[in-house]
């Protein structure tokens, strides 16, 4: 599912691993090695059992996670104090991929 997704997102550079959670209040999660560019998802067994039943539903839970690839690591400069300068350059690299998300679907860029 991950490749299916990864050029849509702009996250082809990112190393994806997934694993099973230990953690029963877990249904899926993702956690980012920020600044590194990689990113682990999280699953339980139920997320899994309901992944059999519904694949169309258990992919827009996943894409949620893919997306998590996008937004963590603004969330992870704003969880270390960060200066107002450190706040708006976060805030810009993020602003800028999503801009390249809508370009490539509009098909303004290559």
């Amino acid at each position: 599912m991950y490749e299916k997704y990864k050029s849509t997102l702009f996250i082809e550079k990112y190393h994806l691993k997934v694993t099973k959670s230990e953690d029963k209040d877990t249904y899926l999660a993702s956690e980012f090695n920020y600044p590194y560019l990689d990113i682990n998802i999280l699953y339980s067994e139920k997320s899994f059992k309901d992944w059999q039943k519904s694949k169309l539903d258990a992919e827009r839970r996943m894409i949620h996670e893919f997306c998590h690839t996008i937004t963590d690591p603004l969330y992870s400069i704003c969880n270390n104090y960060p200066s107002k300068k450190e706040i708006e350059q976060a805030r810009e690299r993020l602003t800028d991929h999503i801009a390249q998300i809508v370009n490539k679907h509009f098909n303004l860029i290559k």
